[in-house]
């Protein structure tokens, strides 16, 4: 497994000779609007029959705008799209909760449905742990992104018996998860002596950086922000799906190897991931020490957004095949 993910790696790696440049709301509806246009009508039709029944989905209908022409707006490609950023948008929905809410919790990997009003954060993620100078790393959580990918995946055939309720809900999370799982720094967790003595100096357990959260750095902007957030940011925010339709219209990001896109395995993506975190998100100028900020090379944002192109192609494409699989 580590080889190929290796080889995954350094297959992004040689998207850098093409010239083209878990994400904020862009990143997740490029993912979305890239898995649509692969999905067989078969697929299309029962993933816009599922979202129907998600809370939001009035809201996102209403929202279409018409054509240029005056004709009606694609409601089932926007909603798709829109569905992509449902699971950010629960955290600060009033009736959904974090109390009592960890991964180790008895209701951390429930499959209930919309009845499931826990926010679940330790869901967006699975941080593989690694270090440089032999520091120890406490056990990592039992559930995560790759143990709902897996739950979710396996609900949505309708052979699978469950009601259309929780059907919808998880692809409404499915749809976001694998956007989040290609994001490299969703796949980390760094630790060293320096973040050890930072979190006994605040009396907590340690968390190593937290996939990147811990760790300062300075884009060309010239603000300085998390390395976590740096990555999550790459491609900025859209206020509605439509600059994702036309992003992709305008600005497509290259397809991946057919190798590549039909690995349909989980734990792989998130192998990948982290190599590509080793190799491309913690490359120097990052310093690994939370004291320590470091303005960041162009070199270092080339290819991070390289990076992060290739990897929103292959989890749109992989997201498709989840689904044309699941829907057939």
């Amino acid at each position: 497994m580590r080889k190929f993910a290796t080889t995954a790696a350094m297959a992004v790696s040689m998207l850098f000779s093409t010239t083209s440049y878990a994400w904020w709301d862009a990143g997740h509806m490029r993912v979305a609007a890239i898995a649509y246009e692969q999905l067989s009508p078969q697929a299309r039709a029962e993933a816009s029959r599922l979202l129907k029944l998600n809370p939001k989905y009035r809201e996102w209908a209403a929202a279409v705008p018409a054509k240029p022409d005056g004709t009606p707006g694609d409601v089932d490609q926007y909603a798709f799209i829109r569905a992509s950023i449902w699971a950010d948008d629960i955290k600060t929905y009033k009736d959904y909760t974090r109390d009592n809410d960890t991964a180790t919790g008895p209701d951390a990997a429930r499959n209930i449905g919309y009845a499931d009003k826990l926010v679940h954060e330790y869901w967006h993620y699975k941080d593989i742990p690694f270090s440089t100078d032999g520091s120890t790393w406490p056990t990592q959580d039992p559930v995560n992104a790759e143990t709902q990918i897996k739950l979710f995946s396996a609900a949505l055939p309708k052979s699978a018996g469950k009601d259309d309720d929780i059907r919808s809900y998880d692809l409404s999370w499915l749809i976001h998860l694998v956007g989040d799982v290609h994001q490299p720094l969703h796949s980390t967790a760094y630790f060293n002596k320096a973040l050890h003595k930072m979190w006994m100096d605040r009396n907590k357990p340690d968390l190593g950086d937290r996939g990147g959260n811990e760790i300062s750095v300075v884009p060309a902007d010239g603000r300085e922000t998390k390395l976590h957030f740096y990555w999550d940011s790459i491609f900025g925010g859209y206020s509605t799906p439509l600059g994702a339709i036309a992003d992709n219209r305008t600005d497509r990001i290259p397809a991946p190897g057919d190798a590549f896109a039909k690995e349909v395995d989980p734990a792989q993506w998130l192998e990948e991931s982290h190599d590509l975190a080793l190799q491309f998100a913690y490359a120097a100028p990052v310093a690994l020490d939370p004291q320590q900020p470091v303005t960041l090379s162009r070199e270092y944002e080339t290819n991070a957004r390289k990076v992060a192109e290739a990897q929103i192609s292959l989890a749109g494409y992989r997201l498709a095949n989840v689904l044309n699989e699941a829907f057939k």
